[in-house]
């Protein structure tokens, strides 16, 4: 994702809109994106500052995310914002900056952070997904699994006798 800044050069406050789209395979942006089902739209202004070449956009795609109950497949479309100022290499100490050389700016990267920031905390296939059991690994929202329900952990067996839970009260 390049966007040529050439016509800002040496021009101080001008603006220059801008419109990339590219599609993308997962990388590491999160391990439970499993693809891109449309292609990363990023559009906005790139401004000739003082200190460098600030990039304000706004970007949408969708994405193949992953149950984290039942681990199934949940489409999701994410918009994200993007506000990044970039310098030439060498040229800004004093603020944090991505740097950049030539005349283009890369914003793969900065694309990459906006997305991974605007990703949900948890996905649900459904909201009252069962999950799958911790047994067997049957998906609970296709029905039941034959496991049985007392799941005592063996190291705390032996504490069954004193709580008496199989006798009824």
């Amino acid at each position: 994702m390049m966007v040529d800044i050439q016509s800002l050069f040496g021009e101080k406050g001008k603006t220059m809109p801008f419109a990339l789209e590219d599609q993308w395979t997962p990388a590491l942006i999160a391990p439970d994106v499993r693809e891109f089902l449309s292609p990363v739209k990023v559009k906005g202004t790139v401004t000739n500052q003082e200190d460098g070449y600030l990039v304000q956009a706004e970007g949408e795609t969708e994405l193949l995310l992953q149950c984290d109950r039942c681990l199934a497949p949940v489409p999701y479309h994410i918009t994200f914002g993007l506000e990044e100022l970039f310098a030439l290499t060498g040229s800004n100490k004093e603020k944090e900056t991505e740097t950049f050389s030539g005349h283009t700016i890369d914003l793969m990267a900065a694309v990459e952070r906006s997305i991974a920031s605007a990703l949900p905390m948890k996905v649900l296939c459904k909201e009252d997904c069962k999950g799958i059991c911790p047994k067997c690994g049957k998906d609970l929202n296709e029905g039941d699994c034959d496991c049985t329900e007392s799941n005592i952990d063996p190291r705390f067996e032996s504490l069954r006798a004193l709580f008496q839970l199989d006798k009824e009260v």
